[in-house]
């Protein structure tokens, strides 16, 4: 079997091996290196969503956003609050817009090809890297890969819970949603499987994704989905309603310490890379720049470094381990953090964007006793677990 040579390979077609695929693409540097992409095909089969917050005119990837919304919604035991993000918007985009306008750049670009393939097996060598798949033998001087293995993660974390969601996205009889703004959190629903909420993005005043979402380590059935997320729709909206989509999956929340490098020393992307806000489950933008980033290093010839551990890790660890162990005390924590901080400063503080006085006055609004018992347990030894891994 021949071996087909490129510059870059890509392993994983998905949210971070198209953002990656595309700043390699429209980096200044680029200069017609060859760049393969190859895929299971699975990646483009799951409809999904991808929402975060941006300031308008500004975000590479604004022109596929169909729906934003300049206020957020929180739900809490005091009642229901609505307040404004700005200088943000929340923006939506759809997987479908998403991947047809990569699709787009790959056949409007020669040196990118995409293949439907399935990688058995990635070796570095001297000269580079070399990939098996089910197919064919290729060569790249380069590879970056969005392939991880959950299991190693579980057995290296003192947290390891799944963020599941389950929605439908609906169409009511009577006009009962705000489409001016995007419930972030409704905690006024079921709390007996950890923290969990309602999460809504409202399209029309008659129609909206509602989702149903919950931290924990233990796999819902569909039938719990369901009966909560009609039980919510029933009481607070109190009208009859039809199904058009369904969405489903599952966001790891996990202490792991990701990598830079992948095993074989490719360079890992996406969740692979630890891309995914272990408290909150964003990813779209906190992918983005890291691929904006490993372009640039790649294309200009710096060296490609090694993560380092920065506060916001620490400030992770702490709340997944309340998360973990004390939900109720973790589901308070998060509704007075809504009620007495501004939604933005909120918001910069989860972009990571925020400095240590910023930070300060934040955790000033918050109760000190749970993160103060909390801190020891970061300094015990990593168990070895066997936590079950839900399949999204």
């Amino acid at each position: 079997m021949t071996t087909q040579a490129y510059d870059i390979i890509i392993i994983g077609a998905g949210c971070a091996g198209m953002q990656m695929m595309r700043a390699l693409l429209q980096h200044p540097m680029y200069n017609g290196q060859r760049i393969l992409l190859l895929d299971d095909g699975k990646s483009i089969q799951q409809k999904k969503t991808w929402c975060f917050w941006y300031q308008p005119g500004v975000h590479p990837y604004q022109h596929l956003i169909s729906k934003q919304w300049e206020q957020l919604s929180i739900g809490t035991r005091s009642g229901f609050q609505t307040n404004a993000i700005a200088p943000y918007v929340y923006g939506h985009i759809h997987s479908t817009d998403f991947f047809d306008f990569h699709f787009s750049l790959i056949q409007q670009n020669p040196q990118i090809e995409y293949a439907v393939e399935q990688v058995l097996l990635t070796k570095k060598r001297e000269d580079g890297f070399y990939v098996s798949t089910d197919h064919q033998s290729y060569f790249a001087k380069q590879v970056f890969s969005s392939s991880w293995d959950q299991k190693i993660a579980t057995e290296h974390s003192r947290v390891y819970l799944q963020q599941q969601f389950y929605g439908w996205q609906i169409e009511t009889e009577k006009k009962v949603f705000n489409a001016a703004a995007a419930t972030l959190m409704d905690f006024r629903t079921a709390q007996d499987q950890g923290v969990s909420f309602i999460y809504a993005l409202p399209f029309a005043d008659n129609n909206a994704l509602i989702e149903f979402t919950s931290f924990s380590d233990k796999p819902f059935d569909q039938q719990y989905f369901e009966t909560t997320l009609t039980d919510f729709i029933h009481k607070k909206f109190k009208t009859t309603f039809k199904i058009t989509r369904r969405e489903q999956s599952v966001i790891p929340m996990t202490d792991y310490v990701f990598q830079r490098f992948t095993h074989e020393g490719s360079i890992a992307i996406g969740t692979a890379a630890g891309m995914v806000k272990p408290t909150t489950g964003y990813a779209f933008n906190r992918i983005l720049k890291d691929c904006l980033q490993l372009a640039t290093q790649v294309l200009t010839g710096k060296e490609v470094l090694g993560f380092k551990k920065n506060r916001f890790h620490f400030y992770d660890q702490l709340l997944l381990q309340i998360i973990q162990k004390k939900p109720n005390e973790a589901r308070y924590i998060l509704e007075t953090l809504f009620e007495r901080v501004s939604f933005n400063h909120i918001l910069r503080f989860l972009d990571e964007d925020t400095n240590l006085w910023q930070e300060a006055c934040l955790f000033a609004q918050l109760p000190k006793i749970s993160f103060l018992q909390t801190i020891p347990e970061l300094w015990k030894p990593i168990p070895f677990t066997n936590i079950p891994v839900i399949q999204s």
